[in-house]
């Protein structure tokens, strides 16, 4: 499931979710101005947002798994690297595109790639 997500009064950036809906090692699936993004927070606590849309399979992203940084897509276990979106594991060939994400007071905002 995917949340619909309302613009902010800065078209660039949007209020996706609470730091606090994440555990270490948790993901979750957005709809963003009509796109689909993944935020991940690895076990590190470190968070980064991608393309929720696997380039292989072409299914969300958030409903497979997240190991380390590793992200795995849940049809045919393309893997990508969420910190960069680079492809790790087969059969995939192109990247996830990375979304940027910042934190401000607790909670996350996520803007689509910049050109």
């Amino acid at each position: 499931m995917t949340n619909e997500i309302p613009a902010t009064p800065d078209p660039a950036w949007h209020d996706v979710a609470a730091t606090g809906e994440f555990t270490d090692g948790a993901m979750r699936g957005y709809t963003v101005a009509g796109r689909e993004v993944v935020v991940c927070r690895t076990r590190e606590g470190q968070w980064h947002a991608l393309d929720n849309i696997c380039t292989h399979g072409f299914v969300k992203m958030h409903e497979g798994r997240l190991r380390g940084v590793r992200l795995i897509c849940p049809l045919h276990g393309a893997s990508f690297d969420c910190r960069n979106g680079k492809v790790l594991g087969a059969p995939a060939t192109k990247p996830l595109a990375c979304w940027q994400l910042k934190i401000e007071a607790d909670r996350v905002l996520v803007a689509p790639p910049s050109a």
